[in-house]
């Protein structure tokens, strides 16, 4: 008896052998929590992909694509490019005629909700599956991933003047086309993009042709310029007098007003121009800022190239058409607001092909090319213009058709745009299009509403 308890003693204190069972109902459980961690990382980081991609997408909506797309193709084009190099991939837009539907396959995103609502705010969602390894194992086969976001349209209102260059040069060729042929092209595809917020009233875009002189509307002239005489006696540089007569153009503005957007009036008067036809360039008179997107398209189509290069008067006339002070100068529908970074975008877009080197050496009679103007060159006022009309918080976008790499003009635009992402110089008709829709996307992507995520 004895020797019996010894032994069953002996035998239960004996654990040789006991871990290799123990191991072995451990692994199932490992095998799970460690398959679950790695299917469960997958799923993340595709819901993160996913979210990423629609965000995007649902922004790019108000810049209103390429041309005329709906707002379901500039979404799946957004998400297609966002989603290179993912896992995921987007399923093909539903047969509205079929009966019954084709399934949709794992890792291929369902989009559904693509079109706007009454408010102009867009809320897209998306779900997709992502298949497991590990996780099969306990019967989970794939795991249903959904997103969705949200933006609205024009929750910022826009401001712009469209400040372009139609001088003599524009009537130019490059790659069979003549430049502003191509200018038009491209202010017409701006206009598409701000097409829906022009309608929504919260986008208005004016329009500042130049060359050598700025035309003005008619009605504009008595409040802008001085009441001048009809015609003008100065010494020529022959040092003959001679007669010029008053034009519908203006010029620059002397005195301490010079670079200011300082509403005209006395002491601050924009000079008339006199010429010795009676005449002055350009032919377009300019556009006060305006919702209406026909009109526009209609100045666009009717630009001609003529004159020299004044681009500090086209400056001047982008800023004036922005500034709160000029406000009573205006027609009502087109007055600027008062500058309200929270609610609204001051912008415009200064487009030129050429040097600045047109200025006024006697302030109101024809214009001289590198003649010594009491105001400074062409490109020194347009400089100091530039420095101003940021400092007033308009934003400053900056276009250089086919200028010269490391040329005085190019240091120009550079340092009038706001930054670094805000200058272009295209050298061809396709390049020029590109800058004016990247521009357009980046201010109608300023003006939606915050994307909101709601998983």
């Amino acid at each position: 008896m004895t020797n019996m308890k010894k032994t069953n003693a002996s035998y239960l204190k004996d654990k040789k052998g006991t871990v290799a069972p123990l191991f072995g109902l451990m692994v199932i459980p490992m095998l799970a929590i460690t398959g679950a961690a790695i299917d469960i990382g997958q799923a993340i980081t595709a819901e993160k992909n996913m979210q990423n991609a629609l965000d995007s997408a649902t922004v790019a909506v108000c810049g209103g694509g390429t041309g005329k797309q709906t707002s379901e193709e500039i979404l799946r084009a957004f998400m297609a490019a966002e989603l290179s190099g993912t896992r995921l991939s987007l399923a093909a837009p539903a047969d509205p005629t079929a009966t019954t539907q084709a399934g949709v396959a794992n890792n291929e995103i369902e989009l559904s909700d693509t079109a706007f609502n009454a408010d102009g705010s867009v809320n897209p969602k998306v779900k997709t599956t992502v298949p497991t390894s590990i996780l099969r194992l306990l019967g989970i086969n794939k795991i249903e991933l959904n997103a969705e976001s949200s933006v609205k349209c024009g929750a910022k209102r826009l401001e712009l003047s469209v400040v372009v260059d139609v001088t003599g040069s524009m009537g130019n060729r490059v790659g069979g086309t003549k430049k502003i042929d191509s200018m038009k092209a491209a202010a017409t595809d701006l206009l598409d993009i701000f097409e829906r917020n022009m309608d929504a009233g919260v986008t208005k875009i004016g329009m500042v042709p130049f060359s050598e002189s700025v035309r003005l509307p008619e009605s504009m002239l008595p409040t802008v310029r001085a009441y001048p005489s009809r015609d003008y006696r100065f010494k020529d540089r022959g040092n003959d007098r001679r007669t010029y007569n008053l034009t519908d153009c203006v010029t620059e503005r002397n005195g301490n007003h010079r670079f200011t957007d300082d509403a005209p009036g006395p002491g601050r008067w924009i000079n008339p121009m006199y010429s010795s036809s009676g005449d002055c360039k350009p032919t377009q008179t300019l556009i006060p800022m305006t919702t209406d997107h026909a009109q526009l398209q209609t100045v666009i189509d009717g630009l001609q190239a003529s004159g020299g290069t004044a681009g500090h008067l086209g400056t001047a006339w982008g800023w004036y058409m922005l500034s709160p002070k000029w406000q009573s100068v205006w027609p009502e529908s087109a007055q600027p607001e008062v500058v309200n970074d929270d609610e609204l975008i001051k912008a415009t877009i200064i487009m030129t092909d050429g040097d600045y080197n047109t200025e006024y050496c006697h302030g109101v009679n024809d214009s001289t090319i590198n003649c010594n103007s009491p105001n400074g060159t062409s490109k020194a006022q347009a400089e100091e213009l530039c420095s101003r009309m940021r400092e007033a918080g308009v934003v400053v976008y900056t276009i250089g058709f086919g200028i010269a790499s490391g040329s005085s003009q190019e240091t120009l635009l550079k340092g009038c745009a706001t930054d670094d992402t805000k200058w272009f110089f295209p050298y061809d008709g396709d390049q020029l299009r590109a800058a004016f829709q990247t521009i357009g996307k980046q201010l109608s992507g300023g003006q939606a509403g915050q994307a909101i995520v709601q998983r």
